[in-house]
């Protein structure tokens, strides 16, 4: 399976479950892009949303589109396919891990203003149940507990589509003031 495409248009996942392969591309970074500032401020995550501009590389490699975006949390959906599943046949707990660094992330831009950056400083996730592909698209939703002058602490839940708890989660961002 091709598709005509190039890097500039933005990111692109092709999977084709019958030969098994998946392979993808996406936009390069902003010359600006050193810690995640070019997506901070609701408005970046608003122009993500609306399609204008997109998640970061991980993100999409990951399968998580952020679907809402308010001051102080993000709601974020996964739809995994085989390429996520471990030897279990459950979806791979660094997957839904990725997933949760990916919502600490966003929800900590919604209450940063833009220029300010943040990167990953703690991450903690308790996994409570398997997710099993039957039961997504998963949503994970990310609400900031405190935002201080250098860390913001973000509590994370990822939810099956039976609206059971799979993973709950918590973090601390590292914040880079101007």
């Amino acid at each position: 399976m091709s598709t005509d495409h190039s890097p500039e248009t933005g990111p692109v996942d092709v999977v084709d479950t019958a030969a098994r392969t998946r392979s993808y591309s996406w936009a390069p970074l902003r010359p600006d892009a050193g810690h995640n500032t070019v997506h901070a401020g609701l408005a970046a995550l608003h122009r993500i949303i609306d399609g204008e501009r997109h998640l970061s590389p991980g993100a999409f490699t990951l399968g998580v589109r952020l679907t809402a975006a308010e001051e102080g949390a993000v709601t974020m959906t996964a739809a995994p396919a085989e390429w996520a599943l471990n030897n279990g046949g459950t979806v791979h707990g660094g997957i839904v891990s990725g997933w949760v660094d990916s919502a600490l992330g966003y929800a900590t831009a919604t209450v940063v203003p833009e220029g300010v950056g943040y990167n990953t400083l703690d991450l903690t996730v308790r996994y409570i149940r398997a997710l099993r592909l039957e039961h997504t698209p998963a949503t994970i939703r990310a609400e900031v507990e405190h935002a201080g002058r250098s860390t913001a602490v973000v509590q994370v839940k990822v939810v099956d589509t039976r609206g059971r708890t799979c993973a709950s989660a918590s973090g601390v961002m590292m914040l880079f003031r101007p």
